[in-house]
């Protein structure tokens, strides 16, 4: 659960809109006025805050996603950085020539734009993938400050908030009497609503393969091995590496209005370690331990505007109607059946091996 300041700020925020408070005494008989928001469309799902309901939130967003219609642009890049290796002078000046040639043609071929009324689920969250995305509170790393999940919703709008209720209690509390203020409004509910997830981390995945494999695109060991062919003149990869997935996370935007996602980033954060044995110039420096980091996003950028939509007077795409706001219900009732029906399935076999 999000800490007991978040709790109260939601309480706060609720008492405000709901109450329509604007002023009141405080702090040796002063007076605070509050401006008030301006009225604003209702949203699609009501703003959440608890753990378990944004993760609810961000599974049925992915199944919306996944049986939806969109204009699909997705653009992913790989980033190889940091390089390091064992204390050898001789390798370490040749270190810019060999990564050079290792970062040239990491990115080819990579993206993929897809037209309105096209299938897009299996380009999401890799290709070829069949069903949607679907996180447990398992695949979520912990804060380290706090220990609490690392999942949070407008994490950026509740700091703003907290930042100005704290500023606007501190103003409060040095009132003269007959003295007054004006609060400043924060909205945490955006237009754009912003879901960031940090993931668990995970040693040496496979394409295909467990949960990083299955929602980010993992190359192969031999696809590894024919782009080291480009530093064979200068080094020797024997075949093997450690590659350790931490910090990788999960950033999603979500229209207020339509609960249509509008923007989905995987990004990748890649701890790689391998054995290289030097060649040609570089033979005398023997086998050392190559490291560095593979950095990279995979962005998926999302249309939902149908373009044989009719237009109002101003030539402006009439929006289509909006589903109702049971998202998060829905997922929870689901997601209650099922571990429902694996207790059960559980206890049966239980009961058939006791027999």
């Amino acid at each position: 659960m999000k800490s007991t300041a978040i709790k109260v700020i939601a309480l706060l925020l609720t008492a405000c809109v709901f109450l329509g408070v604007t002023s009141c005494s405080l702090f040796g008989g002063g007076e605070e006025e509050t401006t008030e928001a301006t009225t604003r469309e209702a949203a699609a799902t009501p703003l959440m805050t608890a753990d378990e309901d944004v993760l609810a939130y961000f599974n049925a967003l992915m199944v919306k996603l996944n049986n939806g219609t969109a204009k699909l642009n997705y653009s992913s890049n790989y980033d190889p950085k940091d390089f390091e290796c064992e204390d050898n002078a001789t390798f370490k000046a040749a270190l810019p020539t060999v990564v050079k040639l290792m970062k040239k043609g990491f990115n080819d071929g990579l993206g993929a734009e897809v037209e309105y009324g096209d299938p897009i689920a299996e380009y999401i969250p890799v290709k070829g993938a069949k069903d949607a995305l679907r996180l447990t509170m398992a695949d979520i790393a912990l804060n380290e400050e706090t220990s609490e999940p690392a999942i949070a919703i407008n994490a950026e709008a509740f700091s703003r908030y907290e930042e100005a209720s704290v500023r606007d209690a501190e103003a409060a509390s040095a009132l003269e009497e007959g003295e007054t203020m004006t609060t400043e409004y924060v909205e945490v509910d955006e237009d754009v609503r912003k879901i960031t997830i940090t993931l668990k981390d995970e040693e040496d995945p496979k394409a295909g393969e467990g949960f990083f494999g299955t929602i980010f695109n993992i190359p192969d060991r031999a696809k590894i091995a024919e782009e080291m062919k480009a530093v064979e003149n200068y080094v020797k990869y024997d075949g093997t590496y450690k590659a350790k997935y931490t910090g990788c996370s999960i950033y999603m935007e979500i229209s207020r209005k339509t609960d249509e996602v509008i923007k989905l980033e995987f990004n990748r954060n890649i701890e790689v370690e391998a054995q290289v044995t030097g060649v040609g110039t570089l033979e005398s420096l023997g086998t050392t331990t190559l490291k560095f980091v593979v950095g990279g996003t995979d962005t998926y950028e999302l249309d939902w505007q149908d373009p044989n939509a009719p237009t109002d007077e101003n030539g402006l795409k009439v929006p289509g109607p909006i589903e109702p706001a049971s998202i998060v219900k829905a997922t929870a009732e689901e997601t209650t059946a099922e571990e429902v029906a694996t207790v059960e399935a559980t206890t049966a076999e239980e009961a058939t091996t006791a027999a």
